[in-house]
């Protein structure tokens, strides 16, 4: 970490030159120090089980009420965020900015981070606090909430994460003596929730197992239950993804690897203009964004945490965001300790990647930066709301908060004129897919249990 500050230090010089007169030849001197290379992804290919994980991204069926699906958090519209500070679960009615959630329901505590590219290697964590970690890639072991209880099979860590948000009260679970809403089409409206009310006195693993038990019941049905339209639909696209896996062998962790697969493929970035820049077209990106990338390289210490292919180290940090939001629980959000229960980990939170970052307002872990600008401001000053007050009277940031910040961001003050800040900015933009206006046709007419889809158009730049 020494030698990358370092580094940065003396690159400085070049933004300071740049600022005045710009030349390619800054920049590609940053390239090569940095040995920044464009990001490769995997072709767009719709097979059998991209299919069946299209599926069950969009079909609030797995869902305990029935009302929620991934994509109701993770609208294609808002980056695949859903543009709220902290994200509404099931119970909550609209989407994106006019969601909006009943007073007796339980609040998610966190922003729902963005889907991009969330395959390269580079990514060694899930979730804000990273409860969700590749420890050895080779062996497939993982960090997770179930320890070594975690089903076998697992493809990679997006197929890990994908099991716990549908045991989770606050985003798919519900709670026991929950209805479905009433409006939804025959026969999902106003039914019990079985899957909350029949795993309410378990916990851990035999919780999720039967959580898991009840989804793979509701996707394909059982003997014991009267068969509906969706299932015979679900078992032949589990059948076209697996066709040498038997009906009786199916389970969650089947349905988690579809679904990470149809991730992988469908929120690749494939055409960012910086992408193209390293190609080695140098009109691909103009001077703004240029000089920006030379502050983020340079001065602006940006690439100290977000370095690499994806613009994260993928490590935890605390930068002194302000508290927000209800919590972890009704009380602070600790962050990282959440995951390892070290007491040297409180406050700091998942390094977030920056590629379409410009679509996933607001920022930080609870929302509390609604803009990019308001994110650069609280890296450039990690102090600014240590002497603030809530209207409680209580100061806004605790002393223990405080000695939390990291020593990158305090070591040396970080600088930061307007005209640096709109660079930067230029420089984000450029991490923007331009083929994001073309994907909407992932998402499906239709799905299989013919619930409502969690989709809105999105209002194209041309329009």
């Amino acid at each position: 970490m020494k030698l990358l500050i370092l580094a940065l230090t003396s690159l400085c010089w070049i933004t300071t030159v740049a600022a005045s007169e710009f030349s390619d030849s800054f920049l590609l001197r940053v390239i090569e120090a940095y040995n920044l290379r464009p990001l490769p992804t995997k072709p767009f290919e719709e097979t059998s089980k991209f299919k069946l994980g299209r599926a069950i991204f969009f079909d609030p069926i797995i869902s305990g009420n029935r009302d929620v699906s991934c994509a109701t958090c993770h609208l294609l519209h808002r980056g695949t965020s859903d543009g709220l500070a902290i994200s509404s679960g099931t119970g909550a009615i609209g989407l994106a900015e006019s969601r909006s959630l009943p007073a007796d329901r339980p609040q998610q505590p966190r922003n729902a981070p963005g889907l991009w590219n969330l395959d390269n290697n580079t990514v060694t964590s899930m979730f804000w606090d990273g409860r969700v970690e590749m420890l050895d890639p080779v062996r497939r072991i993982f960090r997770n909430p179930l320890g070594h209880n975690l089903p076998k099979g697992f493809e990679n860590l997006m197929a890990v994460q994908a099991i716990f948000p549908i045991a989770r009260e606050d985003e798919l679970l519900g709670r026991p003596q929950d209805r479905s809403p009433a409006t939804l089409p025959y026969p999902h409206g106003n039914i019990p929730n079985e899957i909350a009310n029949l795993t309410n006195s378990l916990s851990g693993l035999e919780e999720m197992n039967k959580i898991s038990q009840l989804i793979m019941r509701r996707l394909i049905g059982s003997g014991d239950d009267p068969e509906r339209q969706w299932h015979s639909k679900y078992r032949m696209l589990v059948k076209a993804a697996y066709p040498k896996v038997s009906p009786d062998d199916l389970s969650i962790v089947h349905i988690a690897n579809a679904l990470s697969h149809f991730e992988e493929i469908a929120f690749a970035t494939r055409d960012a203009p910086w992408d193209t820049y390293l190609k080695g077209d140098t009109d691909a990106i103009g001077i703004p964004a240029k000089r920006g990338a030379l502050v983020f390289y340079g001065k602006g210490r940006c690439a100290v945490c977000h370095n690499g292919p994806l613009f994260s180290d993928f490590g935890f940090h605390a930068i002194g965001v302000q508290n927000n939001g209800p919590g972890i629980k009704g009380g602070e959000d600790f962050g990282r300790y959440h995951a390892t229960k070290d007491l040297a980990d409180k406050f700091k939170f998942r390094t977030p990647p920056l590629r379409n970052v410009t679509l996933t307002a607001p920022y930080f872990h609870n929302g509390s930066a609604e803009t990019l600008e308001d994110v650069i401001a609280q890296h450039s000053d990690p102090l600014q709301h240590a002497d603030k007050y809530k209207e409680s009277g209580r100061f806004r940031m605790s002393f223990e908060q405080i000695n939390a910040i990291s020593p990158i961001l305090l070591a040396v003050p970080i600088r930061i004129l307007d005209r640096d800040v709109s660079d930067l900015k230029a420089f984000l933009k450029a991490l923007e897919d331009k083929g994001l206006a073309n994907i909407q046709k992932i998402v499906p007419l239709s799905v299989p249990s013919g619930l409502p889809v969690a989709t809105v158009r999105p209002k194209l730049e041309t329009e």
